[in-house]
């Protein structure tokens, strides 16, 4: 007995058999379809699996650009019994901020360098840091050498600074800090392209101690992923949480990279919504020629009582499953296809990302439905007497 509302469900299955019958008939047209829904989604899932961890990869990538954030101590500022580092690393992971964000403590001093030989010397600067921080937050430093050990008397040194001295691996030099003299050996020679090749650099708690006090810092670098957005957010939770230092955003590296990771992922957009489209054209043509082949079936069906609804359904039930299938085939090769770019681009597997099959699915079955519009509307214009009389 007929439902009083809706499809009556012998009609709904008469569709069925109609829509099964017809991918049976034509399956060539329905796999050309199902390929275009398959690249498209496959293109879509390694996109956007790659682009949910971009973020991460690319920082890490451009963290050798240095740090882009510097908090510089306020003049007269005192250290407050607590480590700055500590309790700046403490405030960050508060606030959001990821465990490998870098920051390193360093202190700036002036004093006078003599190598072996030399009876005066010159005024330079020496910069004490926690070395391992130091390696963290500038990657792409170059050292010839070993960086010592923080209670070994070893130091680095910048090539220019060694090269006027005509200072190799191995040599000692005599540091003047105020009123204290000390030698150091040459572990390291520093090659920057900055103005650490000019300086002498010393473990932190050495340089402390030589000047007599313990816990003082010049200035605290932090390298923050994410852009100038990202680290201008760290420069104002850094400033509350220190306010001995002044807070200042190193403006050319954190907009740098900023600016590379918005193209970087306004591409994988761009992209994906091209590849779609193009998709939808593909499915719009193959589907249009169906109705074009089905009209003396679909004037059949009509001659026989089935109306609009009956027409829809299987129309919408052909596409429906379409982008199913495509979009489940395009999850699992994207997937493996975002692991295989990744490691290319950044030498490791992006991760799977499970989370962007929603999306795929949602967008293969937009397309498809967007796609069947002009085809069914064809298709709900056929006349059964126009049909059969092959008009």
């Amino acid at each position: 007995m007929a439902s009083s509302r809706g499809i009556d469900p012998r009609r709904f299955r008469t569709s069925a058999r109609f829509l099964l019958r017809s991918l049976s008939l034509r399956h060539t047209s329905f796999l050309l379809a199902l390929l275009a829904v398959t690249v498209a989604a496959t293109l879509a899932a390694a996109l956007l699996g790659i682009r949910a961890d971009l973020q991460a990869k690319m920082s890490g990538e451009l963290k050798g650009f240095g740090p882009n954030v510097l908090l510089m101590a306020r003049a007269g500022a005192r250290p407050s019994g607590a480590s700055p580092v500590s309790e700046l690393n403490e405030a960050l992971h508060r606030a959001g901020f990821p465990d490998d964000t870098g920051i390193a403590g360093l202190l700036l001093v002036s004093g006078r360098l003599r190598a072996e030989g030399e009876d005066d010397g010159e005024e330079s600067t020496f910069l004490g840091a926690d070395f391992a921080a130091l390696q963290r937050i500038n990657p792409s430093w170059q050292l010839a050498g070993a960086w010592p050990s923080g209670d070994a008397a070893g130091c680095v040194i910048g090539a220019e600074l060694a090269a006027r001295h005509e200072l190799r691996l191995g040599d000692s030099v005599e540091l003047a800090l105020l009123s204290a003299v000390r030698r150091c050996r040459i572990s390291g020679l520093l090659t920057t392209g900055e103005s650490e090749d000019e300086e002498l650099l010393l473990p932190l708690a050495q340089l402390q101690e030589a000047v007599g006090d313990p816990g003082r810092l010049s200035l605290i670098a932090l390298s923050v992923g994410g852009g100038a957005a990202e680290a201008t957010r760290a420069a104002r939770v850094a400033a509350r949480a220190l306010p001995q230092f002044r807070a200042k955003v190193v403006r050319q590296v954190a907009e740098a990279q900023g600016a590379l990771l918005k193209k970087l992922d306004r591409l994988a957009v761009s992209m994906s919504v091209t590849v779609f489209v193009l998709c939808g054209l593909c499915v719009m043509t193959t589907l249009l020629s169906i109705v074009l082949e089905r009209e003396n079936e679909i004037g059949l069906m009509r001659s026989l009582g089935a109306g609009d609804g009956e027409i829809f359904v299987m129309f919408l039930g052909e596409v429906t499953l379409l982008a199913a299938l495509g979009a489940a085939l395009g999850v699992l090769l994207g997937s493996g296809a975002g692991r295989l770019i990744g490691r290319h681009l950044f030498g490791g597997p992006s991760a799977l990302h499970l989370a962007t099959a929603p999306a795929v699915f949602g967008l293969a079955l937009l397309i498809c439905w967007i796609s069947v519009l002009l085809p069914l509307r064809r298709a709900l214009t056929i006349q059964p007497a126009d049909a059969l009389r092959g008009n």
